[in-house]
């Protein structure tokens, strides 16, 4: 392939993903995607043989590396608690990194084509299968609440994939800040407390062991004074 065919493919991708995401596949034309490519509907057809066609490509592209990443994830020799972590930073990047191609596979499943809307089904059964899995092992393991698999799975994706909703590049959250709170949330709610005491920071311990001196001081003049009234009489 040519270098110019390549770019103007890449362009047609890019303006289509931005279209199906903004208006929604159904209502997006291929003389709409031709018009902001700046070429002809017949040169169209000479990279991709249908509106349908183009969307496989993107809905391949966006899948594979999200699947790629998170087997590389679940493959790797960490402890359950920093594969979560990991898990949590590939979620959100996936989120707000590529956010159009997202948003077309999620918000736009039901107007899919029925064997693309099929595929997307399909591999995100095997993404929910492979974490469900992951989870199995920390709650035999028990890393993890015992609550069924399933679940905590469902509750975890839907706080990630959430994201395409209200996310937005120049928005107050950063990935980082997402990927901070999204962690100490999964942390706090589903990794086991009993392991690990949540101690008392020792700047408030200290504090806190002031203020009682500083009452028992406050009895023992209050004693001392009605030992000495006393006395006096």
């Amino acid at each position: 392939m040519s270098r110019t065919r390549e770019l103007v493919e890449e362009e047609i991708i890019r303006v289509a993903t931005q279209c199906f995401s903004e208006r929604g596949y159904q209502a997006t034309t291929i003389e709409e995607i031709a018009a902001r490519v700046d070429i002809s509907r017949v040169t169209f057809y000479t990279y991709f043989e249908n509106k349908e066609a183009l969307l496989q490509t993107i809905f391949d592209r966006s899948l594979r590396a999200y699947q790629e990443g998170l087997a590389t994830i679940l493959a790797a020799p960490l402890l359950r608690r920093e594969k979560l972590r990991r898990i949590v930073a590939h979620q959100v990047a996936s989120f707000t990194a590529d956010q159009p191609a997202i948003r077309i596979f999620i918000s736009e499943e039901k107007t899919l084509p029925p064997r693309i809307a099929r595929r997307v089904r399909g591999v995100y059964s095997k993404i929910d299968r492979l974490l469900e899995q992951e989870t199995d092992k920390g709650i035999a393991a028990g890393e993890l609440i015992d609550v069924p698999p399933r679940l905590l799975v469902y509750a975890f994706m839907g706080m990630c994939n959430w994201l395409y909703r209200w996310y937005k590049p120049d928005g107050p959250f950063t990935q980082d800040m997402i990927v901070e709170t999204f962690t100490h949330i999964l942390e706090s709610g589903c990794l086991r407390s009993a392991e690990k005491s949540v101690e008392t920071p020792l700047s408030e311990r200290l504090g806190e062991l002031e203020k009682g001196v500083g009452e028992i001081k406050q009895e023992l003049k209050k004693v001392s004074r009605h030992l000495r009234l006393k006395g006096e009489r």
